[in-house]
């Protein structure tokens, strides 16, 4: 429990149990970024098992094999990836499997955390998606998975979460591509610098389809390792479900991606092409720790969760800090120029009155991931609300009862929904976030959450964060049930929010401007003012 009497040593270990969970998030938005690159598959220059099959398609050849990647993030080798293709004959039809399986290493604190994605798709030679599987794990929580078909003109898809199956159904059109396509699109329609390119693809991890937009550079020499002068191809990538990111490929003259690279929390994440040996080599590690690596300094803020209002100056060197943050009931935004701007950051008044909510139906129903019909939830809410009538009563004693039941603190869950929270009361800062939010809904009181920056007193930082806001009174109002002291003061800063509509950006989106951001600003306290006695 975090209370008012807590010695610094425990303070200390809640604040971290804060912001694990929302940097093991950003972490998964990054894998989300490789299972776009899984077009690796089945290009490498020199594939560890040829089984010289070779199977005519629009222009193409279809390459039985295997091939390696490594990932790096700056030169820490942190993970590598897999990638097998075989042909079948089925009823004198020929089929591509392809398996892309990534798996990543590193720490947080001395805790060692590994992750595992993988991806399976079956298409046509010439590459038509007929089907796919996909599967995040993610220990302790249960495996996402998610399985599509391809059927008269749709994609229909099966999720399932924390053991409960939604379906939903994408317009499939005759151009819409599958996620390895990026694997063929350099092959099949070399670019040239200057030259521009898009196309739309699916991202199975989110279910939804994306658009790919490529811009080619100009040609550069390129290193990658175990050899050096690789003459490549420079084109940028970015694409809709991911807006603002950027990542830079490296195209060699036979049309293969060699090299890829992405901004991550203020450093460079790399994947290289490697053989079996080099993939397989023990991960590096040399001690990185992406929970020190997200921390941003700022002078000290006394007693900065029981503010009334503090104004902070944030700056970003060749970036626009108004892109990240947003303004709001309790966020007030003035740019000072293009580089800095001045937030002033004010705790949200107590709701008196409760007229009926003049809000979206999207911030009152259950989704994938806030199942606020399921009977866990509701049990909960119930066990938490008891008796009382009055609506922010009931919000503020469903944040203390989240604050106090979810004992254990799993710093490897990753966003795990609302009813697996429910039944195992495990997590950290985005468990806190989904529970109560879920629990608001099934309570009939609106809800959302929100990602942003924390600031940790024993750090003298900020770090990424996240958790939920009640609309009462037609407001939102903040609320944290890690930290559970019945709404929070002027120590957080809102990146971004959201629904979790199942018509929304997929999730894992609202981690980027944490890791577009992190490692970029710097931010400094203009002026604060304690709380009214």
């Amino acid at each position: 429990m975090l209370l008012l009497s807590i010695d610094k040593v425990r303070l200390m270990q809640v604040f971290l149990q804060q912001r694990l969970s929302s940097l093991f998030v950003v972490s998964l938005s990054w894998l989300s970024l490789l299972c776009l690159l899984a077009g690796f598959t089945a290009c490498s220059q020199s594939p560890a098992v040829e089984s010289g099959k070779k199977t005519a398609g629009t222009g193409t050849e279809v390459k039985e094999g295997e091939d390696w990647q490594v990932i790096y993030i700056e030169d820490q080798k942190v993970g590598y990836a897999r990638n097998q293709t075989r042909v079948e004959n089925r009823s004198g039809k020929k089929v591509v499997q392809k398996q892309n399986d990534f798996y990543l290493k590193y720490k947080r604190f001395g805790q060692t955390l590994n992750m595992a994605v993988h991806l399976q798709t079956e298409e046509s030679v010439q590459g038509e998606l007929l089907s796919y599987e996909f599967e995040m794990q993610n220990p302790p929580a249960g495996s996402t998975v998610s399985k599509g078909v391809v059927q008269d003109g749709q994609l229909k898809i099966e999720t399932n979460i924390a053991n409960q199956t939604a379906e939903t159904k994408l317009e499939w059109k005759p151009d819409d591509h599958p996620p390895t396509y990026i694997d063929r699109v350099f092959r099949e329609s070399p670019m040239q610098p200057g030259e521009k390119k898009s196309f739309s693809m699916l991202l199975a991890e989110f279910s939804k389809i994306t658009e790919v937009n490529l811009k080619a550079i100009d040609y550069e020499s390129v290193e990658i390792p175990g050899r050096t002068g690789v003459k490549c191809l420079h084109v940028e990538m970015q694409q809709s479900l991911i807006p603002g990111l950027t990542t830079d490929l490296y195209v060699n003259e036979e049309g293969e991606l060699v090299k890829s690279s992405t901004d991550f929390l203020g450093a460079k994440m790399y994947v290289y092409l490697a053989n079996k040996t080099e993939a397989l080599k023990e991960l590096s590690g040399k001690g990185l720790d992406l929970a020190m690596q997200a921390l941003i300094p700022v002078s000290p803020i006394s007693r900065a969760h029981e503010t009334e209002q503090v104004v902070y100056e944030i700056g970003m060197e060749k970036d626009d800090p108004s892109k990240y943050v947003v303004a709001g009931d309790t966020q007030q935004v003035k740019k000072l120029d293009a580089n800095q701007i001045e937030l002033t950051v004010t705790k949200a008044p107590v709701p008196e009155v409760f007229p009926e909510a003049k809000i979206d139906a999207e911030f009152m129903k259950p989704t994938q991931f806030l199942q606020s019909a399921d009977a866990g939830v509701i049990k909960h809410a119930n066990a938490a609300v008891g008796s009382e009538t009055n609506p922010w009563k009931q919000a503020l004693l469903m944040e203390k009862y989240v604050h106090r039941n979810l004992k254990k603190k799993n710093f490897s869950t990753a966003l795990a929904s609302a009813a697996e929270v429910a039944r195992n009361m495990e997590g950290d800062c985005t468990e806190h976030a989904m529970l109560l939010a879920a629990m608001l809904r099934a309570q009939k009181l609106p809800s959302r959450v929100a990602v942003g920056l924390v600031y940790i007193p024993t750090q003298k930082s900020f770090c990424g964060h996240m958790w939920t806001e009640v609309f009462l009174d037609n407001h939102w109002i903040p609320l944290d049930a890690t930290l559970g002291k019945g709404g929070i003061g002027a120590g957080h800063i809102k990146l971004r929010d959201s629904s979790l509509a199942e018509n929304e950006p997929a999730p894992l989106t609202l981690f980027l401007p944490v890791i577009q951001s992190v490692g970029k600003l710097k931010i400094s306290v203009l002026d604060y003012r304690p709380r009214a006695q």
